[in-house]
C-alpha cells in the first residue's frame, strides 16, 4: 500500500486546476464554476494530446484504471463506499439481483448463460465487519453499480 492518500492526489489536481484556470483568464483562482473549468481543461488536454500524437483514449483507459486500483487500496473496493459505521470498505456485502441457472439439485449461480448482478441505491447492505446495516445509498460513494 502506497503511503500516498487518494485526498494528496486530489490535493494535487486542484493545484493543476487551479494553474490552468489562471493561465487561461490570467487571474487567480477559478474563471467559472469547478465543472466547467475542468471540462475546459478535459478538452484542452485532447487538444494537447492531438498536437503531440499521443493517444488520449488510451491515456484515458489507464487513468480510470489506476484510479480504481487506488480507490479500491485507500477503501478496500472500487465503488468508494464505506461502511458509516466502522468505516470499512472490504467487508460490505449488497443484496443484489443475480442470474441463476435452475439445475436438478438446486441452483447453480455460475451456470448461468447472463452471469450480471445489479442494485441500486435501495438495495440492503450489510458490513459484515461491524453488523451495520442498511441501504446502498447509507454507505458513501455512489454505490451503484449495473
Amino acid at each position: 500500500m502506497s503511503d500516498i492518500t487518494n485526498k494528496q492526489r486530489a490535493e494535487w489536481a486542484e493545484h493543476g486546476v487551479l494553474e490552468y484556470s489562471a493561465g487561461k483568464e490570467g487571474r487567480g483562482g477559478l474563471y467559472d464554476d469547478t465543472d466547467q473549468v475542468l471540462s475546459d481543461l478535459l478538452c484542452d488536454l485532447r487538444h494537447y494530446a492531438d498536437l503531440n500524437a499521443i493517444d488520449f483514449e488510451t491515456c484515458n483507459r489507464r487513468a480510470a484504471s489506476a484510479y480504481d486500483e487506488e480507490l479500491a487500496e485507500e477503501v478496500g473496493n472500487q465503488f468508494g463506499m464505506r461502511c458509516p459505521q466502522c468505516g470499512r470498505g472490504d467487508e460490505i456485502d449488497i443484496a443484489a439481483t443475480v442470474w441463476v441457472r435452475l439445475c436438478p439439485d438446486g441452483t447453480d449461480v455460475t451456470a448461468a448463460a447472463n452471469g450480471d448482478h445489479e442494485w441500486c441505491n435501495q438495495s440492503g447492505a450489510l458490513c459484515a465487519a461491524c453488523g451495520h446495516g442498511g441501504n446502498v445509498s447509507d454507505f458513501s460513494g455512489s454505490g451503484e453499480r449495473k
